[in-house]
Parts: C-alpha cells; sequence; structure tokens
C-alpha cells in the first residue's frame, strides 16, 4: 500500500518538482530576462548565494496593472510606483488593492516585451519590473 502511495505522489509530483516548466502567462520573449533578474535590494554579501541574490524566476512573476503618482504640493516630487496586487486589508482579509512600491525594490531594467512585472513572497512585493517608457 505505501508503494502504491508513493508511486503516486511521484507520478502527480514528479514533472513539476523535477522539470522547469514555463508559464503560458509570461511571453516566451522575457523567460529569459525574468530568470536572470538580480534583487535591487541586495547589498554586497557574500553569505549569500547566487540563488538568494535573484528575484525568482519567470515562474514566480505575475504580469501587473501599474500606476505612477507624483503627489501634488510637494518640492521636489519623486513618482511613486503602485502596482494591483492581492493583499490583506486593515480587516485582514485579502482583497486586489493598489500597493505602493518601495523604491529599493524597483529593478532598473526593463522586459524585452515592456510589460510590467512583480515578484512577491507572502503578500510582499520583491522585485518590481516597470514597464517600458511610451515616448
Amino acid at each position: 500500500m505505501k508503494i502504491i502511495f508513493l508511486v503516486l505522489i511521484c507520478f502527480f509530483c514528479g514533472s513539476s518538482a523535477l522539470g522547469h516548466e514555463h508559464s503560458t502567462a509570461v511571453p516566451e520573449i522575457d523567460r529569459k530576462f525574468l530568470d536572470d533578474i538580480q534583487r535591487p535590494d541586495n547589498r554586497p554579501d557574500e553569505r549569500f548565494d547566487e540563488k538568494s541574490k535573484r528575484c525568482c524566476t519567470d515562474r514566480d512573476s505575475t504580469a501587473v496593472d501599474y500606476k505612477l503618482v507624483v503627489r501634488d504640493g510637494d518640492k521636489y516630487a519623486e513618482p511613486e510606483w503602485y502596482v494591483w496586487v492581492e493583499s490583506y486589508n486593515a480587516e485582514m482579509k485579502l482583497e486586489y488593492q493598489w500597493k505602493r512600491v518601495p523604491p529599493e525594490k524597483i529593478v532598473q531594467e526593463y522586459a524585452p516585451s515592456g510589460r510590467a512585472y512583480v515578484y512577491m513572497m507572502s503578500y510582499i512585493i520583491q522585485c518590481f519590473v516597470r514597464p517600458l517608457p511610451h515616448f
């Protein structure tokens, strides 16, 4: 009985655990770029391995709606990025809301397709790839 159970677990979980399958949500042109992004808030520190210096992989990224906000009245206003993501509200219920992107989480490079992506871990923004500006 245990052997059958183990075989079934390997059958259902084996392909996703052993292979790196690409999500269909990410265009092919962006996959390599998203796999190689370095976390922008990394500090030079040899204690971290290469994997922990990365945002994650293209399978962990999500194309996201975004907005750029410049506050009125500030003498030297810095624009702030916001993304539409699932997050906890004041009553600790999950809902979609605009969440401010911390400046240290913004990746300097742009995805080849020009799309915006966010990497989240436990509802916390780890990396944000800005959209390519259109002039």
